[in-house]
């Protein structure tokens, strides 16, 4: 089974998040913090990450970065409100492998998560 982490600080996109994948065999792990996702990451050990750039404390960034100095197994798919290129670039250089930008388009958030190797 598929295993797949959200980490958003605002509750109301995990549960968006979680909900498109209602129908699909996977396990899915909701974090609210960067902090949080460090922890149940080492635990859970996701194929998949959808990570939130803004966040309290740690954000997106660090979390992305911190993870692929670990492995670069995970894909890792950031999702961010703030537009622009110099956002899209930082993104790639942490280490994600997908950006989009808020509002994504939930269809093509779960195809990308569908279509990735377990």
């Amino acid at each position: 089974m598929k295993k797949l982490m959200i980490v958003d600080d605002e509750v109301s996109n995990l549960e968006l998040f979680s909900e498109i994948f209602e129908d699909d065999s996977i396990q899915i792990e909701c974090c609210t913090s960067g902090e949080e996702a460090l922890k149940t990451y080492n635990q859970f050990q996701p194929e998949v990450i959808i990570l939130d750039i803004m966040m309290p404390g740690m954000d997106g960034f660090d979390v992305c970065q911190k993870i692929k100095s670990l492995t670069s197994d995970p894909k890792i798919i950031m999702v961010s409100g703030m537009a622009g290129s110099e956002v899209e670039q930082r993104a790639k250089t942490s280490g994600c492998d997908r950006f989009y930008l808020k509002p994504v388009n939930i269809f093509t958030l779960r195809d990308e998560v569908l279509q990735t190797e377990s």
